[in-house]
């Protein structure tokens, strides 16, 4: 490792792990959201991360009409932190069952409305506190009377989210990455940090695009 600013340290050398869930079915779809975990999986990792990511995503069937789906794909990227190549793919053992909305297909909903979850580390880039998100739309019955989040989808979120921190054959980390001056912008450096917690806040978050 090295270092090229104040607070940013730049891997050369490390690698980390991306598990991309599809959704599907709905009005916008597909959507994209991706995990990653620290280094290379071996192959135990990474079914027990796979699974994991399954069992987050499993806690929201009761918020998502039935037909829209959520497929964790069996084949996951490996990336150098330091420069964003990709250094190779890993295929899980199997893959994991598709999760399924449970919620009439009639209930209305908002297509660019959801929520996220943040999740916590303790590392600092450029004076800012190192944090990722994971943004969850679109959502059905997910919203509370005054227009915030119900309580019962921030706990059901906030224990699924709890589980994959604490997955202990793979640590969920947040990629910090680092970029010049350049048109287009190059990488050059990147930081790769363990997920200490996580926190969903009593508010909807809006998503402007499903493909990031």
């Amino acid at each position: 490792m090295r270092s090229s600013a104040p607070g940013v340290t730049l891997c050369d050398m490390a690698e980390l792990t991306t598990i991309t869930a599809l959704w599907n079915g709905f009005t916008g779809a597909p959507g994209y959201s991706r995990l990653r975990f620290q280094g290379r999986l071996d192959q135990s990792s990474l079914d027990a991360a796979g699974a994991g990511v399954r069992a987050f995503f499993l806690a929201l069937n009761a918020y998502l009409q039935t037909g829209w789906t959520i497929g964790i794909q069996p084949i996951a990227q490996v990336n150098d932190v330091g420069t964003g190549a990709l250094t190779g793919e890993v295929a899980m053992t199997s893959t994991p069952a598709v999760v399924t909305g449970t919620v009439s297909n009639t209930t209305a909903y908002a297509g660019g409305s959801g929520a996220v979850v943040h999740w916590i580390t303790g590392a600092f880039s450029h004076g800012r506190k190192v944090r990722g998100r994971t943004y969850l739309v679109p959502l059905v019955l997910a919203s509370a009377s005054d227009g915030t989040v119900s309580p019962s989808f921030i706990t059901a979120m906030q224990n699924a989210g709890n589980a994959l921190v604490a997955l202990a054959a793979a640590d969920l980390c947040v990629w910090t990455k680092t970029f010049d001056d350049a048109k287009p912008a190059n990488q050059i450096g990147g930081l790769s940090t363990p997920v200490t917690g996580c926190t969903v806040p009593d508010r909807s978050a809006q998503l402007r695009t499903r493909r990031s």
